[in-house]
């Protein structure tokens, strides 16, 4: 028999029931020093069992206009650590204008403080989101109204920003931007 069972409202996407593997990165353990809510491990590891309760903040349309704008007001700011703490600690940015992942706040805040000297203003063009307990997907295509040696231009890109309700807020857990790679006619 196999130790693999299938994730909820997932195709193609299983997790291995061996002890300490988690898709989420969290290490589940029998040790008194690091409790864990026990479970049927047959049981689908996204939706809660009789034994747990789960409080799923609504995530529509709305929601995400919101933290897109909030995000958008944090680099008109031009503090590059007021939008980092936008970021959950253990979020994966894969920016626009870098080839380097930034998977901390000290690296997030580092790749802001050099993009927010381009006065950088956001705008969605068009958005696509999915919607989950306590996750909101929202990718799409924005532009960027910048400052490019001392001009102003519009630089279309796609983007994707996974949000995380957790600890009664909102937060970006991964947010992935890159240029539209042909140009606009």
């Amino acid at each position: 028999m196999s130790n693999r069972y299938p994730i909820s409202g997932t195709v193609g996407i299983e997790w291995d029931t061996n002890q300490n593997v988690s898709v989420s990165g969290f290490q589940r353990t029998q040790s008194a020093t690091s409790p864990v809510t026990q479970r049927d491990l047959r049981a689908p590891i996204d939706t809660p069992n009789a034994n747990e309760s789960c409080y799923c903040a609504p995530a529509t349309e709305q929601v995400a206009k919101e933290l897109f704008e909030r995000w958008n007001q944090a680099l008109q700011t031009g503090e590059p650590q007021a939008v980092a703490h936008l970021y959950w600690d253990d979020a994966i940015l894969l920016p626009t204008v870098s080839n380097v992942p930034r998977v901390n706040h000290a690296e997030i805040e580092d790749y802001f403080h050099h993009f927010l000297q381009s006065k950088p203003y956001g705008t969605i063009v068009s958005r696509n989101l999915k919607q989950g307990c306590n996750k909101l997907t929202d990718a799409g295509v924005y532009e960027f109204k910048v400052v490019k040696n001392g001009e102003k231009v519009v630089v279309p890109a796609r983007y994707t920003f996974v949000y995380e309700f957790r600890n009664g807020e909102w937060k970006i857990s991964h947010h992935h931007s890159s240029m539209m790679p042909e140009k606009s006619f």
